[in-house]
């Protein structure tokens, strides 16, 4: 199975990593709208992403995988909702990590070493969770978002589109995170957040609100 991978970044050296090694893909190369060179990492810069359909046609690829980081929030969304149902996206999920039978997994996720889904977690489309992510037991987390190294999500958690939450953060039981939310690193989530809100601290509170995502 051929991957292509969109984001000729640092974090796309990293997804390239645990594809290629653990999951067992042969990568195909990069689509990067910034990056100009002839490769990257290793591998062919094959162009801009609007050349990918014309490519999948070509069979350049099987299948692609976003590798853009939480910085760019806008623009990972942006190009899941250009390639779903267009496009295959691949699922790469460390052998390392414990994902129980239970689970539903959407497409285009990623699971770095470590991770934890318990019984009957959800994860919809283009999620990324990074190392040592614990989600319990029936939460939720809504497409296009972002997980920091060891965050941990209680049980029963819904967790909106859009979100993005910080290395080593808390949420609590039973909570909802609203759309495109931020949870800073470290802090300890006991309420509900607001969409388009910045929380922080232990425990946390919202100190800011965003603007919606504009795609």
């Amino acid at each position: 199975m051929r991957i292509a991978i969109i984001g000729a970044g640092e974090l796309g050296k990293a997804v390239v990593y645990h594809a290629a090694v653990d999951a067992g893909y042969e990568i195909a190369g990069f689509y990067d709208d910034f990056n100009d060179a002839a490769e990257f990492d290793g591998y062919p810069i094959l162009g801009k992403p609007d050349a990918i359909i014309g490519d999948l046609s070509r069979r350049t690829f099987d299948k692609i995988f976003i590798a853009i980081g939480y910085s760019q929030m806008a623009a990972r969304t942006r190009y899941y909702r250009e390639f779903t149902g267009r496009v295959p996206m691949a699922n790469i999920i460390h052998s390392s990590s414990y994902i129980d039978p239970s689970c539903k997994i959407g497409e285009g996720v990623f699971v770095f070493p470590g991770c934890t889904l318990d019984f009957e977690v959800e994860l919809a489309d283009n999620i990324l969770l990074n190392t040592g992510v614990t989600i319990a037991h029936h939460s939720r987390v809504g497409a296009n978002t972002f997980f920091g190294p060891g965050v941990t999500v209680a049980g029963l958690v819904n967790i909106g589109e859009c979100c993005f939450v910080g290395v080593g953060s808390t949420i609590l039981d039973c909570l909802k995170i609203g759309r495109n939310s931020t949870i800073g690193g470290g802090a300890v989530v006991i309420k509900d957040t607001n969409e388009n809100s910045v929380s922080v601290g232990v425990p946390a509170r919202e100190i800011n609100t965003k603007p919606p995502l504009a795609i």
